[in-house]
């Protein structure tokens, strides 16, 4: 029956399954992102503290960024992270589940970063409230056009000399035309394909994704979360855009592995 009913959410252009940062923008509560989950690590030891930026996409499954939960090029145990949701907190308030396991793209590279995506699965099913809600993800029919607004939201810095931010941030980017990009990134180590979305505040900077974002969505205007937050070139910064896995190449991945029993 569960496989049921995403299947026939996929007919449609979107559908509900059920250590990065925001650089400029404003403050904002989770009442306005109650999808939006802190993904913690004690991974160095310690205390849980957010490190990445995450979706709730069913009462199991949060949708992030492989890359989050790699130290090099060593994958990180389950037990070293925690996910903190009805929030506005990044390290405060709401409520904390424990991560049972990971699914990483079979495809993820921790060195080029392509295909970096994963779904978390939570020990306890997320109990949904009028701060805890599944987003709607875009599905593979889904376009993003070329200069389109979108909104990118997290918990990190608000620019390079400033640590994170304790309460959620959101802010308005636009995408990026893709061979502009390509070419922005040409004399980098950074891989660009089809399967990614760039976005920022091209040739301005001062506003877009940063440290402590990583993982955390970005989303059209109506809230279909079209991108999953993987990497930036500093941070809004005015000549390299912000590189975010394209939802859409994934969605068929995504929902198998939310629904899947192991």
């Amino acid at each position: 029956m569960i496989r049921n009913i995403f299947l026939l959410c996929l007919v449609s252009i979107s559908c509900a399954l059920g250590e990065q940062k925001i650089a400029g923008g404003a403050l904002t509560t989770i009442s306005q992102y109650p999808f939006a989950a802190a993904l913690l690590t004690n991974r160095a030891g310690g205390d849980y503290v957010q490190a990445c930026g995450g979706t709730i996409i069913t009462q199991s499954a949060i949708l992030s960024a492989a890359s989050c939960f790699y130290t090099g090029t060593v994958q990180n145990s389950a037990a070293a992270w925690r996910a903190r949701v009805g929030s506005s907190y990044r390290n405060s308030q709401g409520t904390i589940y424990i991560i049972n396991r990971f699914t990483i793209h079979e495809g993820f590279s921790p060195t080029t970063l392509v295909n970096d995506i994963a779904v978390l699965r939570t020990t306890w099913t997320i109990t949904y409230s009028a701060n805890v809600q599944p987003a709607r993800i875009a599905g593979a029919a889904y376009n993003t056009g070329n200069n389109q607004e979108v909104w990118a939201i997290g918990w990190g810095a608000i620019s390079n000399q400033v640590s994170a931010s304790d309460q959620l941030r959101h802010v308005q980017v636009w995408t990026i035309l893709q061979q502009t990009c390509v070419n922005r990134y040409a004399q980098t180590t950074t891989t660009i394909n089809d399967n990614m979305i760039c976005a920022g505040f091209l040739d301005v900077g001062l506003r877009g994704q940063c440290t402590g974002d990583v993982g955390g969505p970005l989303l059209d205007p109506a809230g279909i979360v079209v991108g999953v937050f993987s990497r930036t070139q500093g941070c809004a910064d005015d000549w390299y855009p912000d590189v975010n896995t394209r939802v859409s190449s994934y969605t068929n991945w995504i929902v198998n592995a939310a629904i899947a029993s192991s």
